[in-house]
């Protein structure tokens, strides 16, 4: 009877490669095998470098995702302070319209694949400041989101799932997955902000080409010199010479403190009143702020003929025990210059610059009077009582 030839097994104890035998004879190495496609996912997926675009209380929040309580590095995230060596941002509080050029360029200097995170109500939709003439009405609107996640703050643990659906989304993409999210056309409609977000077919390719721009070189776009006040010469006052405040308001004419506020000096001794005061022992400068006044609509009681005007309100105080405050006003028609006081104290250069870029009050002999939270090339004061609070400001809002 013919015998049946035995099957072989091949167990491939006859394969000889020197690499491959390198790697069986190491000590404690395990040798796997599996598709590269899902060893590039793998990595990609688990060593997502963040970009911190942390703007107000959010970012808060998205420190403490480092901690040891959520220790979002056991991911394999890792924040960058450059966007050169990062493929995920995420933004985490408000944008304003100055920041957003910035923003955007940044989000351009990071390699591709990446992908963006929007952390919060702010980021998300402007949220509580969503029609203020400053704020972008959500981050979609001028570049791409990937992952939501909703809050006012999020607490980490929410950014934590928001990273895990980031990294499903990957997961998804690498197969081939076309990951389009639902659409709410409801929801749309009621979230609709002043600019089209990127994904809406309403949006135009000018839009879109108007912030690029902007973001190009926002910086150069913006200079300007300083402004030149024209004040003409120093008005020639009577120095004052009282022993205390009430002295030297007494000098000016100045007998009763309103009960509504501070008491109203000439304009001309302002300079003079704040060298005095600092002379008796008034040292630190404790506020300057302006008040826009229409035409006939002063302070309480005030003449209804009275013409549109500014009230610039300064305090200072005394240091130690027993600390004393001195405040007074002076009142300014619109386009009239006020001396500055930064040459009595440092701290008025600061304050002044935001008094004028708020509320356009020009301060005469000012070394540095440009904008400061508003774009250079701006030309609205938004805190005027006539300035419309949800004014438009293209391309951003």
């Amino acid at each position: 009877m013919a015998m049946s030839p035995q099957r072989t097994v091949d167990t491939g104890a006859n394969f000889r490669h020197p690499l491959y035998q390198v790697l069986l004879e190491t000590p404690g190495l395990t040798v796997g095998t599996a598709a590269l496609d899902d060893l590039l996912t793998w990595g990609l997926t688990n060593a997502m470098w963040i970009f911190p675009m942390a703007t107000s209380c959010c970012g808060i929040e998205f420190m403490a995702t480092a901690a040891s309580r959520v220790d979002i590095d056991r991911m394999g995230v890792i924040v960058r302070a450059t966007p050169r060596q990062a493929d995920v941002m995420v933004v985490a509080g408000t944008i304003t319209t100055k920041m957003a050029p910035r923003v955007l360029k940044l989000w351009e200097q990071m390699p591709e694949p990446k992908w963006c995170v929007a952390m919060g109500s702010c980021a998300i939709s402007g949220d509580f400041y969503r029609n203020l003439y400053s704020v972008v009405p959500g981050v979609d609107t001028f570049m791409p989101v990937d992952v939501y996640v909703p809050g006012c703050p999020p607490n980490p643990e929410a950014l934590m799932h928001g990273m895990l659906r980031l990294q499903e989304k990957i997961q998804r993409q690498r197969r081939g997955e076309v990951v389009v999210p639902e659409v709410n056309p409801g929801l749309m409609k009621v979230t609709q902000p002043s600019v089209p977000r990127l994904t809406e077919p309403t949006r135009s390719p000018e839009q879109t080409l108007a912030q690029e721009r902007a973001s190009d070189n926002p910086t150069a776009d913006e200079e300007s010199a300083p402004l030149e006040v024209a004040a003409g010469p120093a008005p020639q006052v009577a120095p004052l010479v009282g022993g205390d405040f009430a002295a030297l308001l007494a000098e000016l004419g100045v007998t009763e403190l309103p009960a509504d506020g501070p008491p109203v000096i000439p304009l001309a001794q302002h300079l003079e009143l704040a060298r005095r005061l600092k002379a008796l022992g008034y040292r630190q400068l404790v506020t300057m702020v302006a008040t826009h006044w229409l035409a006939g609509k002063g302070r309480k009681g005030a003449d209804p003929a009275e013409p549109e005007h500014f009230e610039l309100t300064t305090a200072v105080r005394t240091i130690g025990p027993g600390s004393k405050v001195a405040a007074w006003s002076v009142r300014l028609a619109p386009d009239e210059p006020v001396l500055t006081l930064s040459g009595v104290f440092a701290g008025a250069d600061w304050q002044e610059r935001e008094q004028f870029d708020l509320l356009g009050v020009r301060f005469a002999g000012h070394p540095d009077l440009r904008r400061l939270m508003q774009t250079e090339n701006a030309t609205t004061f938004p805190l005027r009582r006539d300035f419309p609070a949800d004014a438009p400001a293209p391309p951003w809002r």
